[in-house]
This record gives structure tokens, C-alpha cells and sequence, in this order.
């Protein structure tokens, strides 16, 4: 459910046109307390098992954790270890908490640490729910992607028709083979409309788009749609995946995640895995994008606002872990 202080925030923000980015940025990632705090306590904080491109000095924790403690990176012992699935270097190192992070669709194991941050739906008062793509929102801001944090909160802008028409029809942008759900599904539309596959896989342009969230935004905002779908389809295992799409301004083919529309507004995307046959979804595909207030209808919803389950308000995540040390 929506927290009431961001929901507050946020309808006064949304009521008044022109309101400042930044300054919604700043709430989402550290909440109403941000520069009201007496003194910040001293935190020791590691980083175990990460992906190698992980930044263990500018990272999504550092930011939501660094208006609340005095924070120190170091690789031993440690106040709060932070230890993700990519290898095994935690079980040597000393820390005095905690805490398991994944974006894999794996179940956190909770009996092994003091807590956990994943993206599965557990009702365990040791671990909290974080979508990866929350994180990636970060990291799109950092790295020069998009200019906020918060853009996939604010309320998109339909393109007009000459963009509309300037837009080519269909990106496929993957490295990963191993997705069988989307290498069916792109024969299928791409045999009644060329699809630009520019990744590694199934690529039918004769370039490779470089990897990088800011290449991959770039690409897809030549596009009226995109792929989004995930790796593997279980319950609440939303990646990065539709939120790339939807920073591109165009619109996602879905497919993944069951209780997508829990926290994704149901109209912002076209999910493929809500037709009968993949045909059926080829027909819907092509029909939107041959009528341009259709297509606009499904631009001009905000995908985050409005639903269920709301993620962006990072610094419930750090009230959370502050609460468990």
C-alpha cells in the first residue's frame, strides 16, 4: 500500500504544474527527514558478491543510507554487509548484520541472514520487498540515462503524430538466448512486421547496439514498441525490463510477471501472456500501432501511480534496514 507520507507528498506535488524534480527526487530517495536529523551515527557498510560492474562507493544503498548514517565502505568487518548471489566471499568476511539482496528469481534465504531484500512476495517480518527495477531507476539517473529518479513517477507525454510516425515500429534488444516465452513470440510478430532485433541475439540488422542502460534507452526511444519480457515468469519477479521501455517513451510487450498490474497501471503496457493465442496478440500489436489515439491511450497512463503497490519511496527501504540494525 502507499505510504501516507509519500502519498501526501505526492498529491500536493502532482496538483501543482511545474513543481521541481529534484525536489521529489530527494523525497523519494530519502523520505520527509532529509537535513532534520541531529547527528548521523557511524555505519561500517560492505558489499559481498555483487556483479562485477557494481560501484561499491556510488551504489542505490549508499544513496538512501547516506542521509541517516556517516557511511564507510569497507571489505571486513563491518556494521551491515550487504551480500548479493554472485559468489561466495561473505561466508569469509566478519559483519556484525546482514542483509541478502537479489534481483535473480531466486527465494532469499532467510534463515542464513538477519535480513532480506528481494523482489518475491514473502509475508516474514525479516525481509522487505524491492522490485529490481526500483533500483535501476538509481541507476538510470546516475549514469545519465534519464535526468530524475523519480521520471517514471511524473505523468508521461503522449507523442504527437509527426513523432508517432517518425518512430520505427518494434525493438528487440537481448543478449540473454535463453528466454524461450520471447523467442517464440518474435518470430511471430516479426513475421508480419519486421522487428529490429540489435543485441546479440537474433540480431537481423547486421549492428550490435552496445550494453549500457543509457544505449539501450537511447535505441528504444527510435521505437513506437519494445520488448520487455523477463527472463522467467514467477510471481512478483519484475526486472528492469518494462521500466527501460517506459523511460524510452514507447510502449512495452510484456511478458512475466502474473500480478504484473498490482504495480504496473493495467492499459500502460501490452501484456502478451492475456491473449489466447500469440496470433491474437499479433493482431492487438498491430492494430494500436495503426490507430494513434489508440496507441496515445496506452501512452498517456502512468504506469506507477495509482496502483496497488508502490515502490519509489526508497527511503521506506532504509527506514526499514535502520530499524534492524
Amino acid at each position: 500500500m502507499l505510504d501516507q507520507r509519500t502519498s501526501a507528498f505526492l498529491e500536493d506535488f502532482l496538483a501543482k504544474p511545474g513543481g521541481d524534480p529534484e525536489r521529489l527526487d530527494r523525497f523519494l530517495l530519502h523520505g520527509p527527514y532529509r537535513g532534520r536529523r541531529g547527528g548521523r551515527p557511524r555505519l561500517k557498510l560492505a558489499f559481498h558478491d555483487f556483479w562485477p560492474e557494481f560501484d561499491k562507493g556510488t551504489n542505490f544503498f549508499i544513496e538512501i543510507l547516506s542521509s541517516r548514517f556517516d557511511l564507510s565502505v569497507v571489505e571486513d568487518d563491518s556494521d551491515l554487509a550487504i551480500v548479493s548471489v554472485f559468489g561466495g566471499r561473505h561466508r569469509e568476511a566478519h559483519s556484525r548484520r546482514t542483509l541478502f539482496f537479489t534481483g535473480e528469481n531466486v527465494r532469499p534465504p532467510l534463515d542464513g541472514f538477519d535480513m532480506a531484500v528481494s523482489f518475491d512476495r514473502l509475508d516474514d517480518p525479516r525481509h522487505y520487498r524491492l522490485p529490481l527495477y526500483v533500483m535501476h531507476a538509481y541507476e538510470h539517473m546516475r549514469e545519465g540515462a534519464v535526468p530524475h529518479f523519480c521520471s517514471p513517477v511524473l505523468p508521461p507525454a503522449p507523442p504527437t503524430r509527426a513523432a508517432f510516425a517518425e518512430r520505427g515500429f518494434c525493438a528487440f534488444l537481448y543478449k540473454n538466448p535463453n528466454g524461450e516465452r520471447r523467442n517464440r513470440f518474435f518470430p511471430a510478430l516479426d513475421g508480419r512486421r519486421r522487428v529490429d532485433s540489435l543485441g546479440w541475439h537474433l540480431n537481423n540488422t547486421g549492428s550490435v547496439v552496445k550494453m549500457g542502460w543509457l544505449a539501450k534507452i537511447r535505441v528504444f526511444e527510435r521505437y513506437r514498441f519494445a520488448f520487455a519480457f523477463e527472463n522467467a515468469s514467477h510471481p512478483g519477479y519484475l526486472t528492469e525490463k518494462i521500466l527501460d521501455v517506459f523511460q524510452a517513451g514507447a510502449v512495452p510487450l510484456y511478458w512475466g510477471d502474473p500480478d504484473l498490474e498490482r504495480e504496473v497501471a493495467a492499459g500502460s503496457f501490452i501484456d502478451v501472456s492475456r491473449f489466447a493465442t500469440d496470433e491474437e496478440a499479433v493482431d492487438h500489436i498491430l492494430a494500436v500501432d495503426g490507430d494513434y489515439d489508440a496507441y496515445c491511450a496506452h501512452r498517456a497512463v502512468a504506469p506507477f501511480l495509482g496502483t496497488e503497490e508502490f515502490h519509489f519511496d526508497a527511503y521506506r527501504l532504509a527506514d526499514w534496514i535502520e530499524s534492524r540494525l
